[in-house]
């Protein structure tokens, strides 16, 4: 057999090897993607009291509780929706078990164009990573929300 005749099946095989592994790796985002999905749906709001309640409520206690949280759901922009999702992913990584260096190259931070916006996200993670404690999901929205707002995302 000649040297180009082996070179060739050879560089035939190592594209075929090639081809499987962007294919397998194309289905295994695309698993980890609908696993990740429910995480990501945003929490409801609770329901307001009734209008004769929140009255009375207001009077004596200030602004209802339930009248400030239905802002807090309406006033969200995509970048401070996007931080939301970073976060909650990081916190249920870290409870996995899984390495910060994965938590850092999740889709929603490795897939930003921009320098600065994966920057800021990869903060985001990094700080929820950290965090010791367990939030409940309305806390953390409003947590990371408040930390969106406070400074600018880019």
């Amino acid at each position: 057999m000649s040297v180009f005749l082996r070179w060739g099946v050879f560089g035939i095989l190592g594209v075929a090897a090639l081809l499987y592994a962007y294919n397998a790796s194309k289905r295994l985002a695309g698993s980890h993607a609908t696993r990740a999905a429910p995480m990501s749906a945003p929490a409801q709001a609770p329901a307001s009291p009734p209008a004769a309640d929140a009255a009375g409520q207001e009077s004596r206690a200030g602004p209802p509780v339930a009248a400030v949280a239905p802002e807090v759901a309406t006033d969200v922009s995509a970048t401070c929706e996007a931080e939301l999702v970073v976060a909650r992913r990081a916190l249920e990584m870290r409870k996995q078990g899984a390495p910060l260096d994965r938590v850092l190259r999740m889709q929603e931070i490795a897939w930003q164009e921009s320098a600065e916006r994966r920057a800021r996200l990869e903060k985001v993670a990094t700080r929820w990573f950290n965090y010791e404690g367990d939030f409940r999901p309305e806390t953390l929205r409003i947590a990371v929300l408040n930390d969106c707002r406070a400074s600018p995302a880019p």
